[in-house]
């Protein structure tokens, strides 16, 4: 009957590099998985600010347009009040 021996030193550093290799392959799918998940977080966060500045402009623009009828609703009640007088 054999008896087991202990692994030699080239058999302990193929086992080392595997582990460090299956350890480094580990923690870098582990990263990947975390930027894919801020990823995501940072286009919602974008679409968000987007969102959020087309508001703005919007809230701009009416305030223009609201300024802008009632300056010529002014020179329009002006203009049929002097034909009208005249």
């Amino acid at each position: 009957m054999a008896t087991p021996t202990l692994p030699n030193p080239i058999g302990w550093a193929i086992l080392g590099t595997a582990g460090y290799l299956a350890y480094r392959a580990g923690k870098k799918a582990g990263r990947n998985q975390e930027e894919n998940i801020e990823q995501t977080g940072l286009c919602d966060r974008a679409i968000k600010e987007t969102m959020k500045a087309a508001y703005k402009a919007k809230i701009k623009v009416d305030d223009s347009l609201r300024s802008t009828k009632q300056k010529y609703t002014g020179m329009w009640d002006e203009a049929q009040s002097e034909v009208v007088s005249s």
